[in-house]
């Protein structure tokens, strides 16, 4: 969409909430604004690179969208900060119905943020002041403001017009560019190494990740509708703090609340899509026929149901992995579902399960520390999970198929599991697939071979 295009939709956006604020008198109270517009376009088209306000877009598997731009309450884990400060926090606080917290949480909960991720806090938490959601296949916006305490009809145009602000799309301010990404053969030497843990019986699977870098040629509308099409069964989400982004096309549920019923993806084993039908289906059933891919992605199953029963009156696994096919690669797939004890929250089944083997290894904390200590480059927020959470309920998913944009530069993520029979060149072949989702996206040039 052209910046003209774009103004233009902020203006109608920006009067339509002012007129709702006036019918409803609310200039002196932090009420929430609530009206429905209509919108014929996606969400998307109100997300763009450089945002002053932290933002977030949202379109999980099921169509729907949300947006969220602006601030009402955060909340952000410090250096200290575990699963159980995070949860007794958000207990205290208090938003407006029908409003979300939105945020993500790292690959390891007791890493500090360090590298590109140490201009971010640990966890990121927040509930925005402009929310909009939108159902798949509709053309109208549910619209919830809350505006600035004792606010007027002017200042409320102002301070809409700031949130939605579309100026400055392609300007980056200077910052550092990132590290050199390691080349095939450090990523060999690191595959390598890996096992000889496993060979010396310290770990049974290790998940060994790389990164790869370049400049970004595209919009953040382009990005994310070109990952919903090209991704309609992943959650594509992107998450602004500070400038800088995380984005996902994520196809890996780490768990979902609703209630007191509890679902998780059990997401390993991998084969690339074949070039016909019949390619297609021969790589299918090799994967279902695997040994390696089998074991890798049983371990993964085996925590999850092990992890979870503390916490569940109940739970279950389906009888055997089916084969999920993405635009990009297939994987095993096995879903877990469960019936909660009381008072188990989204937060406490997180904890015991994250990380997991589909992303560390195992056994899970011995991975997960091996990872931290070895993999050369902190993963801060990549393999970690974003999502959204109301009263201890809720969905995070795995930030897979992921990418860190920091001033039109972009990290992008990849990561395969490693178990005895793990070959270095396969293994870096795969990485290249898991890569081409966001590198397509992003418009980043430069697939290397080993």
């Amino acid at each position: 969409m052209s910046v003209t295009a774009r103004e233009a939709l902020r203006q109608s956006l920006c009067a339509r909430i002012v007129e709702a604020f006036a019918d409803a008198a609310q200039g002196q109270s932090e009420e929430a604004v609530r009206l429905r517009v209509p919108f014929d376009r996606s969400l998307a088209s109100l997300a763009h690179w450089n945002r002053l306000e932290p933002s977030v877009y949202s379109r999980p598997r099921s169509g729907d969208e949300q947006f969220g731009v602006g601030v009402y309450r955060r909340l952000v884990a410090s250096a200290d900060d575990d699963w159980d400060d995070l949860k007794t926090r958000f207990a205290a606080e208090s938003i407006p119905p029908g409003l979300p917290w939105f945020g993500a949480v790292p690959f390891d909960f007791g890493a500090l943020p360090l590298g590109i991720w140490s201009v971010w806090p640990k966890s990121i938490w927040f509930a925005p002041r402009l929310y909009l959601t939108k159902a798949a296949g509709s053309d109208v916006a549910e619209v919830l403001y809350i505006p600035p305490r004792g606010a007027d009809e002017m200042d409320v145009r102002a301070d809409v017009m700031d949130l939605l602000d579309v100026h400055g799309e392609g300007t980056y301010p200077e910052r550092p560019r990132f590290d050199e990404p390691e080349d095939f053969r450090r990523f060999a030497h690191k595959v390598d190494r890996a096992l000889r843990e496993i060979r010396q019986g310290r770990l049974r699977k290790v998940v060994v990740a790389r990164f790869a870098t370049g400049r970004v040629a595209r919009s953040l509308e382009e990005v994310l509708e070109g990952l919903t099409v090209r991704y309609p069964d992943s959650h594509v989400f992107a998450l602004s703090w500070q400038g800088r982004w995380l984005l996902s096309a994520s196809p890996e549920r780490l768990c979902a609340v609703r209630g007191r019923s509890v679902e998780i993806d059990c997401l390993a084993g991998t084969a690339r899509r074949g070039r016909s039908d019949d390619e297609d289906r021969q790589l299918a059933d090799e994967l279902m026929a695997s040994a390696k891919n089998q074991r890798e992605h049983r371990a993964v199953v085996d925590h999850v149901l092990d992890a979870i029963a503390p916490v569940c009156e109940q739970v279950e696994a389906e009888a055997g992995p089916r084969v999920l096919k993405l635009a990009n690669v297939q994987h095993l797939h096995t879903r877990v579902t469960g019936r909660l004890k009381q008072g188990v929250t989204l937060f406490d089944v997180a904890k015991a399960i994250h990380p997991t083997p589909a992303v560390a290894g195992t056994p899970q904390r011995e991975a997960t520390s091996y990872v931290t200590a070895h993999e050369g480059w902190p993963r801060g927020y990549y393999a970690g999970a974003f999502g959204t959470y109301v009263g201890g309920e809720g969905e995070l998913d795995v930030c897979l198929r992921s990418a860190f944009v920091d001033a039109g530069e972009a990290a992008i993520f990849a990561g395969c599991g490693i178990v005895e029979g793990s070959d270095p060149v396969a293994e870096w072949e795969e990485s290249e697939l898991k890569m081409r989702p966001m590198r397509e996206a992003l418009g980043v040039q430069g697939e290397v071979g080993p």
